[in-house]
């Protein structure tokens, strides 16, 4: 195989992240997101491109909001629980923000809206690391437009599928 194709199929744990980095602040310049949740967002996008559902050493990626919804809703071990909160937070995101569009058609995404800010909210709550604190009281905040900005990320992707832009 060419070696630039090698390349351009080649993909790690940095080049997805700058990849989402750079496609996130591509997509969200007109509005004024602090660069740590940027870099967070990006980091649980990549994270997840990057994870399989079938991976057995970690928690694996969820198929849908529902089961987001028996996991970390009907779960009373996630009340107060930061990592398991952030878990939670992290995977609506991926849900109702960047699988928005699919989402809509079976769940209520403004209600997963609401969770999520409530997840990172009771986060920011429980953390003990006071720069989490802060990261998820912002993120709680600012989580229904991150979801927008999110789902306006997977639009900008799958109209430019087919464009591939070497250096």
């Amino acid at each position: 195989m060419d070696k630039l194709l090698m390349e351009l199929l080649a993909v790690n744990a940095e080049t997805a992240l700058n990849f989402f980095t750079e496609n996130l602040r591509n997509t969200t310049h007109e509005h004024p997101f602090r660069e740590d949740e940027t870099a967070y967002v990006a980091s649980i996008l990549s994270h997840y491109s990057l994870t399989s559902r079938a991976d057995a050493t970690s928690l694996p990626s969820l198929a849908d909001l529902g089961e987001v919804f028996d996991m970390f809703i009907m779960s009373a071990a996630t009340r107060n629980d930061s990592e398991i909160l952030e878990i939670g937070g992290s995977q609506i995101l991926l849900f109702a923000g960047f699988f928005r569009d699919q989402m809509s058609r079976r769940h209520n995404v403004d209600w997963y809206d609401h969770l999520g800010q409530s997840m990172y909210e009771r986060a920011s709550h429980t953390s003990s690391v006071p720069q989490k604190r802060e990261l998820f009281d912002h993120l709680a905040a600012s989580f229904p437009d991150w979801t927008i900005a999110c789902r306006n990320l997977n639009r900008a992707l799958r109209e430019d599928r087919l464009l591939l832009k070497l250096n």
